[in-house]
């Protein structure tokens, strides 16, 4: 049996580690072990409780400098970084190596153990990603507008790129006929609409954008409910969106959620979802609620893109309040055009994004890099 290593660079859960999650599902545990590597915190309790072996490693948030002195603190924590992941390269050794994140690839440069950059992100890298590319045996993208714009670094057109999207268990991920009784566990009314934006609470996922198109809609019976992590200290961002919305037209009408450690609940409940960041790499909320028979309404900019059919299963609207406030509209309008979207949502999702699909990708992509190794 052969072992992977699943190195991250954070130890608490958001969209990529729950991503990390779904990749300890697809494996096929008769051909590989696998040992997640990662601060300590609930992401390697969680990869313990599906049974995954865990290392603890002390990694430091990489941040990008804006000082010379950020910069020197930026080399000091990368150097103490490469330290710890080699040690953990040296006790666990993997015949693999499968970086989750852009800063996990980042500590794990000078290996000798092939290795996969896992790429979830939609942001410049510059000179550095050259340098990780070139380090990696291959690059896994979550989607093609994250594949396309890792191309800038590549010096083979792309050749390494794989497509590696993420999953969803659609035997956890499912409709539901009682959302009344999940409401009043969750503490939302029952009596009316229910739009959700769930995503963690920094700036780039727009969460403004919704909170003006519900304005627009505030003459319209509904509930809207926002619910995320806040990981980054982005405290003031935070604090903001909590103002808005305990002051009129919405005190009263959004229901603020913390981070929902599981997220099944909650999105099931929904009427629809909407997600308004700003160049989504991917949007695997979507994809989770689409599995719960629940359509959404994403703007038209990266990978949501790639996963809404338009007028099929979701609605594609430019980033715009009184776009999506006219997107939100025509499903608060049509319950039954609801309950379709829905349907071919779910249908679509376990055609495209299901953990079968995955393991098959999966186990292909590491079958690759062995064999190109020996």
């Amino acid at each position: 049996m052969r072992t992977v290593l699943y190195l991250n660079a954070v130890g608490e859960i958001s969209g990529a580690e729950r991503s990390l999650l779904g990749l300890l599902e697809a494996l096929d545990r008769e051909a590989w072990r696998p040992v997640v590597a990662a601060p300590e915190g609930a992401l390697l309790r969680e990869a313990h409780a599906r049974g995954a072996a865990v290392m603890p490693v002390a990694l430091a948030p990489l941040r990008r400098p804006r000082t010379p002195a950020d910069g020197l603190a930026l080399l000091g924590a990368l150097r103490a970084g490469w330290r710890e992941v080699a040690d953990t390269v040296r006790v666990a050794q993997p015949d693999l190596l499968h970086a989750n994140t852009t800063a996990a690839m980042s500590y794990a440069l000078r290996l000798r153990v092939p290795r996969i950059w896992q790429v979830r992100d939609l942001v410049p890298l510059g000179a550095p990603g050259a340098v990780l590319y070139r380090q990696a045996s291959r690059v896994a993208a979550i989607s093609a507008a994250v594949r396309d714009s890792l191309l800038p670094y590549a010096d083979d057109n792309g050749a390494k790129i794989r497509l590696l999207p993420p999953a969803v268990d659609t035997a956890r991920f499912r409709p539901v006929e009682d959302k009344a009784s999940l409401r009043a566990t969750l503490g939302l009314p029952t009596d009316v609409p229910l739009i959700g934006l769930i995503a963690q609470f920094v700036p780039w996922k727009r969460h403004s954008l919704f909170l003006d198109a519900l304005v627009r809609l505030r003459d319209r019976p509904w509930h809207a409910v926002l619910a995320g992590a806040e990981l980054h200290g982005d405290r003031a961002y935070a604090d903001g969106l909590r103002a808005r919305i305990t002051a009129p037209p919405l005190a009263g009408r959004v229901t603020w959620l913390p981070w929902q450690a599981d997220a099944i609940p909650l999105l099931a409940t929904l009427d629809m979802l909407a997600l308004t960041s700003e160049h989504e790499p991917f949007g695997r909320v979507l994809i989770e609620a689409l599995a719960c028979g629940v359509p959404a309404v994403a703007a038209a900019e990266g990978g949501p893109t790639e996963i809404l059919r338009h007028h099929e299963t979701g609605l594609l609207v430019p980033p715009d309040a009184n776009a999506f406030a006219d997107a939100l509209s025509t499903l608060l309008d049509d319950p039954a055009r609801r309950a379709a979207l829905g349907t071919a949502g779910r249908m679509d999702v376990e055609a495209r994004f299901s953990v079968e699909h995955q393991r098959a990708a999966l186990a292909a992509l590491y079958d690759e890099v062995l064999g190109e190794s020996a």
